[in-house]
């Protein structure tokens, strides 16, 4: 698949198009922009930049093994990235692997705008979608809950939720 998808946005039009190889600058910066402040004030920057990139290579290789048919988009707004996310397609699941977007442009509705595109395709072709959150996380526990996910599986430190087109149609 070499297509993007343009998703409109409250910040302005977005474009998700397919990851390529010198994305990884990115993506590894990004990675390391949305993991906790903590690991900083607890390493070296030199170790805290080894360990980070040695876990993001973990983080895409597992991905790879667990989801490989899944699709990585980088997300653009005005020509620019300002985010990614991994979506496997299966037959019954929209199963959004990961996602993430820069820092400074959160809260502006841009994860918003494309988990709703991502429930509109799901709604199109009878799909659940479901994700993985951290149970820290309330700011994306807040977004997921807002747009109707509910739980369906609870870990120590991850709460597995699903949104379902019958279930949209029953909230009407």
């Amino acid at each position: 698949m070499n297509e993007t998808t343009a998703v409109s946005s409250p910040a302005g039009d977005l474009i998700l198009r397919p990851e390529r190889d010198d994305d990884e600058a990115f993506r590894l910066e990004l990675f390391c922009a949305s993991r906790q402040p903590e690991f900083a004030r607890l390493l070296a920057p030199d170790m805290l930049a080894t360990i980070m990139r040695q876990q993001f290579h973990a983080q895409a290789v597992s991905y790879r093994g667990r989801f490989p048919r899944a699709r990585g988009d980088i997300v653009e707004l005005a020509g620019k990235p300002i985010g990614r996310i991994m979506v496997d397609r299966g037959d019954k699941v929209l199963h959004i692997v990961d996602q993430a977007i820069t820092p400074a442009l959160r809260n502006r509705g841009i994860g918003t705008a494309i988990m709703r595109a991502l429930m509109a395709e799901a709604q199109q072709t009878r799909r659940a979608v479901r994700l993985g959150v951290a149970a820290a996380n309330e700011q994306a526990l807040r977004l997921y809950r807002r747009l109707g996910f509910g739980p369906i599986e609870t870990t120590e430190h991850y709460l597995w939720l699903e949104w379902r087109p019958d279930a949209a149609a029953d909230a009407c």
